[in-house]
């Protein structure tokens, strides 16, 4: 939400090193850029380390609501050691178990990595865009001037296009991880014409 900036890779190999060596705990938020959504199944597994917990959400249900954590081997489970309200909610857990197994057969996350390298840099060919940040399909950009307050606005209003935002005037590109090459496409035609009716 701060306009997609990831966190650079020696710093989070530091900070694991820094848990181990202090005996503190090492949470992943992956509510938002996890389950694929990076073109990894976490958005940190990149930097080649492991988290103590790793909290999930949002696309764990593709839609249905659910959340939950993974727990290293850190922490021996017992009874009693979770409360929750709605925790082992039946079809909550039978949604997840099938998101999993579509994303593992259409190779969902594979998708996602090579889609969002397509879209990352075809956006940084418009002298248009000012930067792009991002990786799989979690991207953000921001515009230069005069698109910096009406691109948004206008792939939603003219385009039927719907973006997320974040701070300093990104927009935010979330697509679902089946996003194909031809919708790519048909998001860059939009763009484009959007561009060239304000130059």
């Amino acid at each position: 939400m701060g306009g997609i900036y990831e966190a650079d890779i020696l710093f989070l190999q530091s900070l694991r090193a820094l848990c181990d060596e202090y005996n503190a705990i090492y949470i992943a938020d992956s509510v938002q850029c996890g389950y694929g959504r990076s073109g990894n199944f976490f958005s940190h597994d990149i930097s080649g380390i492991d988290a103590d917990i790793y909290t999930m959400a949002k696309g764990m249900g593709n839609g249905f609501p659910i959340g939950g954590i993974i727990a290293s081997p850190l922490f021996q489970a017992k009874k009693g050691m979770l409360g929750t309200t709605f925790g082992g909610n039946h079809l909550a857990c039978a949604a997840a178990l099938a998101v999993l197994e579509v994303m593992d057969a259409e190779k969902l996350i594979d998708n996602a990595g090579s889609i969002g390298t397509y879209i990352l840099k075809r956006l940084k060919t418009y002298p248009e865009v000012k930067s792009v940040r991002g990786r799989g399909l979690m991207i953000g950009f921001e515009m230069n001037e005069p698109f910096t307050k009406t691109m948004k606005s206008d792939l939603l209003k003219k385009c039927n296009i719907f973006t997320g935002e974040a701070k300093n005037n990104t927009i935010r590109l979330l697509p679902s991880l089946v996003l194909s090459r031809n919708e790519a496409d048909a998001f860059f035609d939009a763009f484009e014409s959007l561009i060239q009716s304000q130059s």
